[in-house]
């Protein structure tokens, strides 16, 4: 068995796993590097090459640094998604297709296969590949139990504990997983211990506390972290509040109430505005005896300053739930658009982390260890989803499990970190 850390060991995002047994062949992911990345991106040539005696790719979830590349995949390699999850692709691309050609991201998009939760697709019946599903800042999250040549592997791709249903974690991992040979596993909150770690619920104990005292409140987060989204929704049930938000955003919630069971997940309390509705008299007295709360993206701008005009009989507030870099981060890591928008609201800013209005889509270091500690590794723990500076050898388990970050060969698997 040979696996190959393409992209991951030095770096946060643009993940690239390749697991190759035999005569069968999988890839974990296809990202594209962050946009503050200095690597130079593959081209479609580059995918072709990688990819050309590939059987599947595997993707643990849809963010760009995890799935980025999939529409330069050749057409003949079968690329697997949740079922879900390709629904909130199709929703996003059907969306940009308004501003630009898409057509090659919605064609592969159309042909990829879906895979379900505990259930194992066989490759060539040489590698076993059977989901989990996991919390992260993303609807449909996965992580990967991978059995080939009697040896077990667990690739984790991004999960936390502290979601809504991140309390199913270690149970999974102890009853559905168990014990494994090799552990690919993320560790984005290495280099990030100070960190303020805080759960869902208490984000949407924050903004109910915010909305009892400000009538018109914007919040600017992921149009599709399905767990900040309830947090909001929670928050405006038990306020009496107006959850507001544009057609696009309820596309994105109305999938995630399709597939969720919980009635924590039904978003039953939407109002939706078409373009702009603040010239609307009734509307208007609505939204303004009764108040809202809206999730809004960088995008919005304009809308957003319009409503601030319709809207001014109080000063409204922003929730800020994202990344502090967007903001205050390097010059690649700086969205203008969201600088321009947070000074749209002076003084008048619940920041992220800080507030206690964001949290990580990401394990803790406790988390990450727990974890390492229940599947007990035999052969070790191959880290990626990292910053290159940041290490598994600080942690107490690194007395307890090999640590393998670089190339070496283990028991007749062959390990290549590039």
């Amino acid at each position: 068995m040979k696996i190959t850390i393409h992209r991951g060991a030095h770096q946060i995002g643009g993940c690239i796993t390749e697991i190759k047994s035999d005569n069968a062949k999988i890839l974990i992911d296809l990202g594209a590097n962050l946009p503050d990345s200095n690597a130079k991106e593959l081209s479609e040539t580059d995918v072709a090459e990688l990819t050309q005696d590939a059987d599947a790719i595997f993707y643990t979830h849809y963010h760009g640094d995890h799935v980025g590349l999939f529409h330069l995949v050749p057409k003949t390699v079968p690329q697997y998604i949740s079922k879900g999850a390709q629904e909130v692709m199709m929703c996003k691309y059907n969306a940009l297709k308004a501003h630009g050609d898409y057509s090659k991201e919605l064609d592969a998009l159309e042909r990829f296969h879906h895979y379900e939760t505990k259930v194992p697709v066989d490759i060539k019946g040489k590698i076993r590949v059977t989901p989990y599903y996991v919390s992260h800042s993303a609807f449909e999250a996965y992580m990967f139990k991978i059995e080939a040549e009697g040896k077990t592997l667990l690739h984790t791709g991004d999960f936390r504990k502290h979601g809504y249903v991140g309390k199913g974690l270690f149970g999974t991992l102890q009853y559905f997983v168990g014990n494994v040979d090799l552990l690919i596993i993320e560790g984005t909150m290495l280099g990030r211990k100070g960190e303020k770690v805080i759960r869902e619920n208490d984000i949407k104990r924050n903004t109910v506390s915010l909305l009892k005292k400000h009538k018109y409140v914007f919040a600017l987060c992921s149009s599709t972290d399905i767990d900040r989204l309830t947090s909001f929704h929670q928050a405006c049930k038990e306020t009496n509040r107006n959850f507001l938000c544009d057609m696009y955003q309820k596309s994105v919630l109305d999938i995630f109430a399709k597939y969720m069971e919980v009635e924590l997940f039904k978003f039953n309390k939407l109002f939706t505005i078409h373009k702009l509705h603040t010239a609307n008299p009734k509307i208007k007295a609505k939204l303004s005896h009764e108040g809202f709360l809206m999730p809004v993206r960088a995008s919005q701008i304009e809308l957003i300053k319009d409503m601030l005009k319709a809207y001014d009989d109080e000063p409204a507030y922003l929730i800020y739930s994202l990344w502090q870099g967007y903001y205050k981060g390097t010059e690649k890591q700086v969205n203008p658009q969201i600088v321009e928008l947070r000074g749209l609201f002076p003084d008048r800013i619940l920041d992220g982390v800080y507030d206690g209005f964001h949290t990580s889509g990401h394990a803790d270091v406790k988390t990450l260890e727990e974890a390492c500690r229940i599947l007990r590794p035999r052969l070790g723990i191959i880290p990626i989803h990292k910053e290159a500076l940041s290490s598994y050898q600080s942690l107490d388990i690194a007395q307890e499990f090999p640590i393998i970050e670089s190339s070496e060969q283990i028991e007749n698997v062959e390990i290549v970190i590039s």
